[in-house]
């Protein structure tokens, strides 16, 4: 038997107020065939299993092209009624047997660097502690490319005890200090983030990137637009600005502003 087991959770269109309507439903869709599922696809290490929640009321063409989608790349859990952390420790533990769990968070509109699971793997020790990435990148709609830090970020990993398991979705992302340990590794950009106009959690909180590093890290559908050096390093200085500002009005910032500096030059192997 192997030491632990890794899944890969994603919510896609689980119910919280109301159902996500066909319109929200295709433009998700268009994100997740082009960002999320390649980048998935071309891991240099597999996760155990993928399992991707979904709202149980569903029309017949949804469920049609989440099933062609799924393959045998993920497998589609449909949930009835609200979504709670204890479905997802349920259904996790049901397909599980190790001693340990590895369970880590992806949002459905987002993208994995290649090789984000070995590296997660890597880090294994036999202690419960979540696990974070802090660098990633964010990519715009209009395909600009920036670097991103964070220590609390929608990308984090728990490690944990079969008999203990909660799973990653215990709490928010920006919570799970509050129920463990979470080790802080710098490592080369590790996730990509889209910035989209229905995704109205996420924004622009980086440094302007050299497109080049899209396709350097991530298999995904996407291309950031080119940009000539002068552009670039303008472009840098106007991003660490607006940095420095919300530092200014927030002082508690200085160490994340801090963490995208090293975990600037870290990017640069």
């Amino acid at each position: 038997m192997p030491e632990f087991e890794h899944f890969l959770l994603t919510r896609f269109n689980v119910r919280h107020e109301v159902r996500a309507s066909d319109d929200w439903l295709r433009h998700r869709l268009q994100y997740f065939e082009s960002v999320c599922l390649p980048s998935v696809k071309a891991q240099t290490t597999k996760v155990d299993r993928w399992l991707v929640f979904l709202d149980a009321e569903r029309d017949a063409w949804f469920e049609d092209r989440i099933t062609r989608l799924a393959g045998d790349t993920f497998e589609p859990v449909w949930v009835d009624g609200p979504f709670l952390p204890e479905i997802a420790a349920r259904e996790t533990l049901a397909r599980s047997s190790a001693p340990w769990v590895i369970t880590t968070r992806m949002d459905n509109d987002d993208a994995l660097a290649r090789d984000f699971i070995e590296a997660i793997q890597s880090q294994f020790r036999h202690e419960r502690e979540f696990l974070n990435f802090q660098a990633g990148l964010q990519l715009s709609e209009d395909g600009r490319l920036f670097y991103r830090s964070d220590p609390s970020n929608a990308f984090v990993s728990l490690v944990e005890p079969r008999e203990e398991l909660v799973t990653v979705f215990v709490d928010w992302h920006d919570r799970i200090a509050e129920h463990g340990p979470v080790r802080q590794i710098v490592a080369a950009p590790m996730w990509l983030q889209m910035v989209h106009g229905r995704n109205i959690g996420n924004q622009i909180r980086g440094i302007r990137a050299n497109p080049a590093l899209l396709a350097e890290w991530f298999d995904v559908h996407r291309e950031a637009v080119p940009v000539d050096r002068l552009h670039l390093v303008a472009d840098q200085v106007r991003s660490a600005a607006g940095l420095g500002l919300r530092v200014i009005r927030k002082p508690h910032r200085v160490v994340w502003a801090l963490r995208v500096a090293i975990n600037r030059i870290a990017a640069k192997r």
